[in-house]
């Protein structure tokens, strides 16, 4: 082989390495942008694990949560995005609180006891049917747009909450009060 042929060859080598390498470096920058512009509702919520114990009755386990360091409870927004309500458990010792927060159409996130001040004590709670929350003893039907806006009576007890950055934020002690709707006998 000549000298030139050697070099020619040697060039093509180099370029063929560098054309490779070229084009794994557009496929990883066109992965990090997808990735990037992922919405948040595309992408994976975190898992939890279920709770082993009930306040309400009629339905598989909730989600269990716990407070955080600051005494906080920390949804992701993510993981609400889907618009239907998700319920959790909150543990105050060995009693569990159940509540479910809901985005709800008027674009707020709404949380509330999974109990009311008049059917509590039958410990059905609610379940979605559309834009309604229906009290699982009574029957009675109320708008998402009304949820921790409206008390008393049959509403769902209202959760004071916030947004902080991506998260939906309940305080472990709102839910510690909550204990009083879900007796333990």
């Amino acid at each position: 082989m000549t000298p030139i042929c050697r070099s020619l060859i040697l060039r093509s080598d180099v370029l063929r390495r560098r054309l490779v390498t070229g084009l794994l470096v557009v496929a990883l920058a066109a992965l990090v942008v997808g990735i990037a512009r992922t919405p948040l509702a595309a992408q994976a919520a975190p898992e939890r694990p279920l709770a082993t114990a009930f306040a309400t009755s009629g339905h598989a386990p909730f989600p269990l949560v716990v407070a955080d360091a600051f005494g906080e409870v920390r949804i992701p927004i993510a993981e609400l995005a889907d618009r239907v309500a998700h319920y959790y458990t909150f543990m105050v010792g060995a009693l569990p609180v159940e509540f479910f927060a809901i985005w709800t159409p008027d674009n707020e996130i709404r949380t509330a006891l999974n109990a009311c001040d008049i059917c509590y004590r039958a410990k059905l709670g609610y379940r979605q049917d559309g834009a309604f929350m229906v009290c699982s003893n009574c029957g009675n039907r109320f708008p998402m747009e009304r949820i921790a806006l409206a008390t008393g009576g049959c509403n769902p007890v209202p959760l004071a909450a916030r947004i902080d950055g991506q998260d939906h934020v309940v305080t472990g002690l709102a839910l510690e009060v909550g204990l009083a709707y879900f007796p333990s006998r």
